[in-house]
């Protein structure tokens, strides 16, 4: 049986839709392009059969501030994980499963707080809303509503991402010390040290946790999974009593938070956020991470651990990926290509472009040329397309890690929307400061030969004075507006649809700081996410703020948001808007890959 709540207030009013502005009538909401017949991806594993779904709303009471004991921090292992998984999956099935009441209350007496399942679920909520009467909490002045779109520079609470070392917590300075696991595997967590019953943990904008099934820690955003047990306890008592009841957990509104849910078979999971982000963008992030753990773990791998031993310690086997998965979820916050599902390319000359992609064909699946989270080109064998999403991936792994700058590497990768059941190879070298070369293979012995194809690659590269070009590229900060040169235009993004690829300028007065950045990229946020609705898409959105006029506008062949001055008028808007596509159209072809190279 399912029901559904009130859904939570919309966001400020808005003004009227502009519908007689930059109408097409032919246009449509098109979704992304399939995948290629060849090695499509297999079915995705899945515990429940699809069920109707519940969304709730919840009113959170005042309570007293939340305390339990917490469980001490585990030394992860760092072992290779083909070394690991046929020793970790071995051992007993998971016995059978007693009534509903027995189980739900003997999850919750893992936890050391409150006895009360609703104590519990309550307190679980309000561990991540500030108590208003609480002035000792109160670093800095927050707005009422984090819903609202009017972003008063003065009002904005300290960000998440923000650099922040050393805090006050309860009148004492908490220094960040650094755990075992942290110090053994050399990578250390920017928000590692923060205990869950700490003011500063409470703070942070948006959680990520992810849990298995049986309620075992496996990742969270901030602070240590090992001392967080009780809260994944929580998770897997309410997710479990509607998977009981042959129902789906969604969404909780409790206040301003918003708690998202994401059942991935044997994994859960869970969104906590504050910020403008709407349900379907925060699960989408989800996916993302969910993708992550794929890529070190087959979706195969994954089910036979758990069908073996449900209350199996993930952690043992992502060990030494927690760079990854951190990076992807600080990205995923103020990346455009993320929300758009689309990848960035570097401005070069389309003459430069194809130089380099006639050198770089070899026999392999997929050969690229990236920089700084941006694609230079891309060589694909014949009807094998790459998702915009497995790009991301393999965008956060060369991204995510130093070690992949100072040496050859030679490492599996899975992708998931290309086959999630199996691995393929990828060798990576920075053949410049800046430029990484990446060669796909699903052959795991091609190392040597592809290290020797590296230095011929290179060779013709510098020969034709095209690594230098290349290089130079990268470097470069792209095109800024005034080199577009429209009236009134002070920043935009556009996506084309057939490309599956963005373009948008460099950032500048006034939004040349990280403050500017991310209140913009909250408008383009809030703009997207009503174009998309699914109770009532749009083709065209008009809003003025104090700052800025924001204009989404989506057709059949692209997408475009872009931010104005906010005494524009809609004449002076709808010029400007058809100058800037005039210049897109123009610089077409060094702006996107327009037609992938193939083997």
């Amino acid at each position: 049986m399912s029901f559904s709540l009130p859904k939570s207030p919309l966001l400020s009013p808005m003004s009227p839709i502009m519908e007689d502005v930059l109408s097409d009538s032919n246009s449509v909401i098109t979704s992304d392009e399939p995948l290629s017949p060849t090695l499509q991806p297999q079915r995705k594993f899945s515990v429940y059969k699809t069920k109707p779904t519940t969304q709730l709303s919840l009113s959170v009471p005042s309570t007293k501030a939340y305390s339990s004991s917490s469980a001490g921090s585990s030394v992860k292992s760092f072992n290779a994980i083909s070394n690991l998984l046929d020793s970790s999956i071995n051992g007993e099935n998971r016995s059978k499963e007693s009534s509903v009441d027995d189980y739900l209350t003997k999850i919750m007496n893992r936890s050391n707080s409150a006895s009360s399942t609703d104590n519990e679920y309550l307190t679980f909520c309000k561990g991540f809303i500030d108590n208003k009467n609480n002035k000792k909490r109160n670093f800095s002045s927050e707005p009422e509503s984090d819903m609202s779109l009017d972003f008063d520079a003065r009002n904005e609470s300290i960000d998440s991402d923000s650099s922040i070392e050393c805090k006050m917590s309860n009148g004492h300075l908490d220094m960040p010390a650094i755990p075992i696991d942290e110090e053994y595997s050399g990578y250390r967590r920017k928000y590692g040290h923060e205990d869950p019953q700490s003011v500063t943990w409470s703070r942070h904008r948006k959680h990520f946790f992810i849990l298995s099934s049986s309620g075992k820690p496996i990742y969270t955003r901030y602070g240590d999974e090992s001392r967080i047990s009780s809260y994944m306890g929580v998770i897997q008592a309410i997710i479990s009593f509607f998977v009981d009841a042959e129902d789906s957990l969604r969404c909780i509104n409790a206040g301003n938070h918003k708690f998202v849910f994401l059942l991935k078979g044997p994994l859960y999971l869970v969104a906590v956020s504050r910020t403008n982000e709407s349900e379907s963008q925060l699960r989408e992030q989800l996916n993302y991470l969910y993708n992550q753990i794929l890529s070190v773990l087959t979706s195969t791998q994954l089910t036979k651990i758990y069908e073996q031993r449900m209350n199996f310690d993930l952690r043992i086997l992502l060990g030494g990926t927690e760079p990854f998965l951190d990076k992807l979820a600080n990205s995923m916050s103020d990346e455009p290509g993320f929300m758009l599902g689309s990848i960035q390319c570097v401005r070069m000359s389309k003459e430069l472009r194809d130089k380099v992609g006639n050198i770089l064909q070899i026999d392999l699946l997929y050969a690229m040329l990236i920089t700084n989270y941006k694609l230079i080109t891309l060589l694909r064998l014949k009807k094998h397309s790459l998702h915009s999403a497995d790009l991301h991936l393999v965008f956060n792994m060369v991204n995510g890690s130093s070690t992949f700058r100072s040496v050859e590497s030679w490492t599996p990768i899975c992708l998931p929307k290309f086959n999630n059941k199996g691995f393929l190879h990828a060798y990576v070298c920075y053949i410049t400061a800046n430029v990484c070369l990446l060669l796909i293979s699903p052959d795991k012995d091609k190392f040597f030969e592809l290290s020797d194809a590296k230095n011929t690659i290179v060779e013709q590269l510098t020969a034709c004075d095209a690594l230098q070009g290349i290089e130079a590229a990268s470097k470069s900060e792209g095109y800024s507006i005034a080199d577009i040169g429209v009236a009134g235009l002070r920043h935009f993004i556009y996506k084309s649809k057939t490309c599956l690829q963005y373009t948008s300028p460099a950032f500048l007065a006034s939004y040349n700081n990280p403050r500017e950045k991310r209140r913009l990229f909250k408008l383009y946020r809030y703009t997207h996410d009503r174009m998309h609705s699914r109770v009532r898409p749009l083709k065209v959105h008009y809003y003025v703020s104090p700052s800025e006029t924001i204009l989404g506008w989506i057709t059949a062949t692209f997408e475009l948001y872009a931010a104005f001055g906010p005494l524009i008028s809609k004449t002076a808007l709808t010029n400007s808007s058809l100058v800037l596509l005039k210049w897109i159209k123009k610089e077409e072809e060094n702006l996107f890959i327009m037609n992938s190279p193939v083997f």
